[in-house]
């Protein structure tokens, strides 16, 4: 199966202190090349969607995206962004901000997107979801196009409009999905 995915940068990093997460300094890179550097053997195309410093973006990744619907609309606008510039059936979408996420959770998502390709995969550790940690199929580009327009914002709420399956991940993989979101936790 061929996947495309985008790693999602568009976010304002106002916990940062308005640095934007993708480019700062994650111990010897930017933070967003850990999740690149995962990412890019397993994908066909690689995508960036960002929506600020995009020179600096654009020698990491085949391409980079911005929000195509006005208005700071979250990630879901990332995402559609994506899907309007990928010929791939499925999306792999992953945040900037978890540079220690492992091989072997994306290509956990990507074998149980395999398996059930009409599906949206999210991980989740018990009830608790990361939402942006997912393969979602291209083909419902038209429905989050709506449901943007129609003033929706919530990840959560758009995933449970489809199908979706919760993809269990152990205590032990939960550590590769750690969020840096301000400058303590950067250090």
């Amino acid at each position: 199966m061929d996947f495309s995915a985008v790693v999602l940068a568009g976010g304002q990093g106002s916990r940062m202190g308005g640095l934007d997460k993708g480019i700062v300094q994650y111990r010897d890179k930017k933070m967003i090349q850990w999740t690149l550097d995962v990412v890019r053997p397993l994908v066909s195309q690689l995508l960036i969607s960002c929506n600020r410093n995009l020179t600096d973006y654009m020698p990491l990744a085949d391409s980079v995206v911005c929000d195509r619907i006005a208005g700071s609309l979250g990630p879901l606008a990332g995402i559609h962004a994506a899907m309007e510039s990928t010929a791939s059936a499925t999306l792999l979408v992953l945040p900037c901000d978890t540079p220690l996420i492992t091989r072997s959770i994306v290509e956990k998502i990507l074998l149980a997107s395999a398996e059930n390709p009409e599906a949206i995969i999210v991980l989740a550790e018990g009830e608790f979801l990361h939402p942006l940690h997912a393969a979602i199929p291209v083909a419902l580009k038209q429905s989050l196009e709506d449901y943007l327009i129609d003033g929706g914002r919530a990840v959560r709420k758009w995933y449970y409009q489809h199908c979706v399956i919760e993809l269990q991940i152990t205590a032990e993989e939960s550590g590769g999905l750690v969020n840096i979101n301000t400058a303590a936790e950067l250090q």
